[in-house]
């Protein structure tokens, strides 16, 4: 099965580049079992009980009915509905819900703004960059009752929901072939210090496998339990009493999980297989790809893996971004985001609304260049300094991708 599924990833990779691929969907290559985790994917859950037993589950607490309401075709989703706000409180849990089943009130509507800042570039060209902000409209209290009133949020990180193509790919890409590319350090001086977190996906590079990343999801976002997370209740604590007494989809004789191992597999089957957006290498900008290389992008956006059969722009370590990036955890990992494939980009800007970094603040290429700090302070520097021209030659190779 893994040596099947490795050679249908590959050859999604590197054959017939020439051919334009609109829908990720509209090719399955992977059969039946493709198209049911594709059903399972867009799936609206219900709350339990219901009549549809096999869709009940869903909360109490939620942010999403379904995977594809955060990753519409298996892309990225659109702001506020893509975004999570990861806390650590020992009352709400380790994620803000936004959304509950009818009778029980959310733990707080997200109130996002933003304050803006300008960018001047070298030829006196100004960029508005928006930094975002926070506000908490309705929380529960530790008393266990709703209680209306806006608070900021002190400690949280933001993450956008991405884009799903290729992440079985990135799944068997050799573990060595990453850690070589470490460099903690800095031994080389170039300024950059790349370091493998725990796993490979996430935004902090703490999720170890698509296994866990699915089941996380699913646990914390829509709280269906799975064999990974069992707790039917999702984020719900052992201090939200009243989330706690509501009925979920897991409390009957024959059925322990809200979604039970094949269907799990099935849903698992079609995320692995997912295909990137076929690039037409003819399209592509050969002088804004040397740009790129030369002012540093590839020093963490890297190719050439496994002898250059997987070229997903990134290195999947982890990289301080600096301040104007940072979350507001108080831990070492607060300025440090692993970095974001590259590819499928392509397909990305066909989409009326645009969102980039890990919390979406960013609405076009440009802007999320010019947020970049931290070990790639260098490049962004290098590339304000770059001609009107250059500059719209780099974005015209990142589109093309």
């Amino acid at each position: 099965m893994k040596l099947h599924l490795f050679i249908i990833l590959l050859s999604w990779c590197i054959g017939s580049s020439s051919v334009a691929q609109d829908n990720p969907f509209a090719i399955s290559e992977a059969g039946l079992d493709y198209l049911t985790g594709q059903a399972l994917f867009e799936k609206i859950w219900v709350t339990a009980p219901s009549s549809t037993r096999a869709s009940d589950g869903l909360g109490p607490l939620y942010n999403a009915r379904s995977c594809a309401e955060c990753h519409f075709q298996a892309g990225k989703g659109k702001l506020p509905a893509a975004l999570t706000l990861r806390i650590n409180s020992d009352f709400l849990g380790q994620q803000i819900q936004s959304s509950a089943i009818a009778g029980l009130p959310a733990e707080a509507q997200v109130e996002l703004s933003y304050t803006s800042i300008v960018e001047t570039l070298s030829d006196s060209t100004e960029v508005i960059l928006k930094k975002p902000h926070y506000v908490l409209n309705y929380i529960q209290t530790e008393t266990g009752r709703p209680e209306r009133r806006q608070t900021e949020i002190e400690e949280l990180s933001p993450r956008f929901a991405p884009a799903l193509f290729g992440m079985g790919l990135l799944e068997v890409i050799p573990l060595q072939e990453l850690l070589d590319k470490e460099d903690p350090k800095d031994h080389d001086n170039d300024g950059i210090s790349g370091r493998a977190g725990p796993g490979r996906f996430g935004w902090k590079a703490d999720v170890i496998n698509l296994e866990q990343q699915t089941g996380k999801a699913l646990s914390l976002d829509i709280g269906i339990s799975s064999e990974l997370f069992p707790n039917p209740f999702g984020d719900c604590t052992q201090l939200q009493d009243y989330c706690l007494s509501r009925p979920n989809g897991a409390s009957r004789e024959d059925q322990n999980l809200e979604i039970g191992p094949p269907g799990f597999a099935t849903l698992l089957y079609f995320i692995r297989n997912i295909p990137l957006p076929v690039v037409n290498v003819n399209n592509m900008n050969t002088s804004g790809k040397e740009i790129f290389e030369n002012i540093g992008c590839q020093h963490c956006h890297q190719i050439g893996y496994m002898q250059g059969a997987i070229n997903p722009y990134t290195d999947l370590l982890l990289h301080d971004m600096g301040d104007a990036l940072a979350d507001s955890f108080d831990n070492e990992l607060s300025r440090e985001w692993r970095t974001p494939p590259l590819w499928g980009l392509s397909s990305y800007q066909e989409n009326d609304e645009q969102y980039y970094l890990h919390d979406g603040r960013a609405t076009n290429l440009l802007e999320a260049i010019l947020w970049h700090g931290g070990e790639a302070e260098a490049a962004k520097l290098a590339f304000k300094s770059l001609s009107r021209s250059a500059r719209q030659d780099l974005i015209n190779f990142l589109q093309s991708i």
